[in-house]
């Protein structure tokens, strides 16, 4: 048997597993709508636990950390990791057990719900509820684009992308169709198991293998100042300053303060992920935050840091870089188009300016071949062939120059989520890279089941169900309507997906910012009385502006040198992402979103003193 197969076999028992768990939670659970969405509210103190934190680890904890510390450092853990193990445990201290109660105590079943309730509006809910499904589609599609890399990659591309992440849409579809939330997390339970014993053995068995004599030889290696060079800055944000100064990939310097500190607001979103607050209403007690607000630390730990170190040490790795950049979208969009230009196409001049200054024999021997054909240098192109093979394949394979150096690492930086995988296939056995890579494909799909039965319970309770009050419906026609929506979603985000949109932005631009400015919302909404639908409202359409802002920025529609760009302090990365003087967008966002709630409410009507007092009922 061939070794790329190796991988897939594990990976596809892994897959069987998961999908045997959903069809066995099927014959268990009940034909209605609290059972299918919320497990009849019976979830324990362990399982629900073991779920929750699969619910907020996606193919972003390994695949997005260890792609964003291969371009930036390991200063990712304490951006990200660090403030998630801060903020999260006091979120679901603090709001996740407040929700948990007034959704016992009043039938909730989405955060919608409560805030209809809580605020007695109609339109304003079903606004939270088209821009939250909107916010949360990306999370989608970042599982279904995970799974279809690690496929492809460890695989050699016998099994391609598009195939692999259709797998593993279909495997979660299935899972949830059939399962719900009871599968779910069952499904989970396995999955958090698996991908907390992926980090320390990925840790151990790749740091064995790494060059420059393992972990330690490769960390003295970047930090010996014969390798750390004067040509460029320390601290230089480009791929030139990091191959000059590999030891700022061990320290923080490569990430903006401003941007450093605007991550700490990012794990409020945790508590409006739709699928974090459902979880909250599923325990079958209160007492189950306790263990969760303890062990989410530990676990946050266990996860992020074998990710994130050895996603920085890869860069050390020539082979590692080299396999990224021959599998970037960049390189396949230029041997297809060449001399048609694409969209995120290499750029011929870059690669040709590269070559004239490289002493690498495979890059004479090119400037040779296309003199020989009397060609410019500038018509090197991807049918330009030595050996028979692709000119620019073969220099990736074979080159050390530092001349390409740049330019090999900066279409490597296009495919980063999948330096941990490159890392497994160089490193370790085949059998061993099967194993782990069941660990990663399971913390891909750890929140992918929550996220779809998470947007399937709030288009049946807050939309169909809703719109549909004072009819008699069956609870196996809601359940019905649940799973097709599942079906249409699903679909979606995969079709979004084939682009393989790259994890860690999508993530943050599109998901995290726009749900952790949402907080303000859930906060005055749980412990301020005179908090008012007009000011959820202002706030709901604060956000919403911004995430249509950061959308036209994406598509570069909006050139960053006007006078309003000027006045709001706007930037644009090379990579197309907004900053607002040095300060990631969720910090306007969420201060933003804040200021209006307290504003607008303390000028609008307060809702009934009814509901006022349903809520925050006062001591006799």
């Amino acid at each position: 048997m061939s070794s790329p197969w190796i991988p897939a076999i594990f990976i596809f028992a892994y897959l069987a597993v998961v999908l045997y768990i959903g069809i066995f939670a099927f014959r268990k659970g009940r034909a209605t709508g609290e059972d299918f969405f919320l497990a009849s509210r019976s979830i324990g103190s362990v399982v629900f636990f073991l779920s929750l934190f699969a619910t907020n680890m996606t193919a972003f904890a390994i695949l997005g950390s260890s792609g964003a510390a291969y371009r930036l450092g390991i200063g990712i853990f304490g951006m990200m990791a660090t403030s998630s193990c801060l903020v999260i445990p006091l979120t679901l201290f603090f709001i996740g057990t407040r929700l948990w109660a007034v959704g016992k105590r009043f039938g909730h079943m989405t955060q919608v719900a409560f805030f209809r309730d809580r605020f007695e509006c109609s339109s304003i809910g079903t606004l939270i509820f088209a821009l939250t499904a909107a916010m949360l589609l990306p999370y989608l599609i970042i599982s279904i684009t995970g799974g279809g890399i690690i496929l492809e990659a460890l695989t050699g591309g016998l099994i391609p992308y598009a195939l692999g992440g259709a797998i593993v849409a279909l495997v979660v579809m299935g899972t949830v169709f059939f399962g719900g939330m009871r599968g779910a997390v069952w499904v989970n339970v396995l999955q958090t198991l698996l991908f907390l014993s992926f980090g320390a053995i990925a840790f151990v068995a790749i740091g064995h293998s790494l060059p420059h004599g393992g972990l330690a030889g490769t960390v003295q290696w970047m930090l010996d100042p014969g390798n750390n060079t004067a040509k460029t800055p320390p601290g230089a944000s480009s791929i030139a300053a990091a191959i000059a100064h590999p030891a700022t990939l061990l320290t923080r310097q490569r990430i903006p303060w401003q941007v450093f500190l605007s991550f700490m607001l990012i794990p409020l979103s945790s508590i409006m992920f739709p699928h974090m607050s459902i979880m909250c209403f599923t325990a079958k007690r209160v007492t189950a935050f306790r263990q969760t607000v303890v062990l989410y630390p530990l676990c946050i730990m266990l996860i992020w840091l074998p990710c994130v170190f050895l996603g920085a040490l890869a860069f050390s790795e020539p082979a590692v870089t080299r396999d990224m950049a021959g599998g970037s979208e960049q390189l396949q969009t230029w041997l297809e188009h060449h001399g048609n230009p694409q969209p995120g196409a290499i750029e011929t001049t870059a690669l040709t300016g590269a070559l004239k200054n490289s002493r690498d024999p495979a890059a004479k021997a090119l400037l040779q071949n296309v003199q020989a054909h009397g060609l410019e240098i500038e018509a090197v192109g991807p049918k330009t062939t030595l050996k028979g093979r692709p000119a620019f394949i073969l220099l990736l394979s074979h080159t050390n120059d530092a001349a390409l150096k740049p330019f090999i690492y900066r279409i490597a930086g296009t495919n980063d989520s999948s330096v941990l995988l490159n890392l497994l296939k160089l490193n370790v056995t085949p059998w061993l890279a099967g194993i782990l890579a069941a660990g990663i494909i399971s913390a891909v799909m750890g929140s992918d089941c929550h996220q779809i039965l998470a947007l399937s319970t709030m288009f049946t309770k807050d939309v169909y169900d809703y719109y549909n009050k004072g009819k008699q419906i069956a609870e196996s026609t809601n359940v019905m309507a649940g799973r097709i929506f599942i079906i249409v979603l699903n679909s979606l985000a995969y079709l979004i997906a084939l682009g393989k949109p790259q994890i860690f932005e999508l993530a943050t631009t599109y998901a995290f910012a726009g749900f952790a400015s949402l907080s303000p919302i859930m906060i005055g909404a749980l412990f301020w009385r005179r908090s008012t639908k007009y000011g959820v409202l202002a706030s709901t359409l604060w956000v919403i502006a911004w995430v249509l802002l950061q959308i036209v920025i994406g598509q570069k529609h909006l050139p960053p040198n006007t006078v309003v760009s000027h006045l709001l302090g706007f930037s644009i990365s090379p990579a197309g992402s907004l900053g607002c003087y040095g300060f990631s967008p969720v910090v306007p966002m969420t201060i933003g979103s804040a200021i209006l709630v307290w504003a607008v409410s303390l000028i609008t009507p307060p809702p009934s003193n009814a509901t006022v007092e349903r809520y925050f009922p006062q001591a006799a």
